[in-house]
């Protein structure tokens, strides 16, 4: 069985790690899937998906640690509007959020049981901001029995 949903997210800044953990489990629930698995998927190239523990001072550190990876003050050759080709209008600078998103990933798996997701006693899942503010999707698929 597979079961698809959607979830839409509006961000209002640059970075953000918005917990989208309740919506995943609702999901879930409604699939009606006992056992199988949740990918979460990001179909954005300057956003990513990650687990991790749901504590605004580590969230702080995670920021703190992508900026020192992936200044928003060096120069990407992505941002270079006149020589790459199929620019558009509206185009923003954003070389850094891309590679930050590289790094991080677009997606995760995790494991359904007794119809809920097996996130550990403080794992949460969230959809992380890289470029914002945007109204963004997350694509959750649900498979199983």
């Amino acid at each position: 069985m597979t079961y698809n949903e959607e979830i839409k997210i509006d961000t209002t800044t640059q970075f953000e790690i918005v917990d989208i953990t309740d919506q995943v489990a609702k999901a879930v629930k409604q699939s009606k899937v006992k056992s199988g698995v949740a990918v979460i998927f990001c179909p954005h190239t300057t956003a990513a998906i990650r687990v991790n523990h749901n504590e605004p001072l580590l969230k702080q550190d995670i920021m703190k640690m992508l900026y020192r990876a992936a200044p928003i003050d060096i120069n990407y050759a992505h941002d270079l509007f006149e020589m790459r080709s199929k620019v558009k209008a509206d185009e923003r600078s954003n070389g850094h959020a891309h590679v930050k998103a590289f790094l991080l990933g677009d997606s995760e798996t995790v494991p359904v049981e007794g119809g809920k997701l097996m996130l550990g006693e403080r794992q949460s899942i969230f959809f992380v901001e890289l470029d914002g503010g945007r109204a963004r999707r997350v694509l959750v698929q649900i498979l199983g029995e």
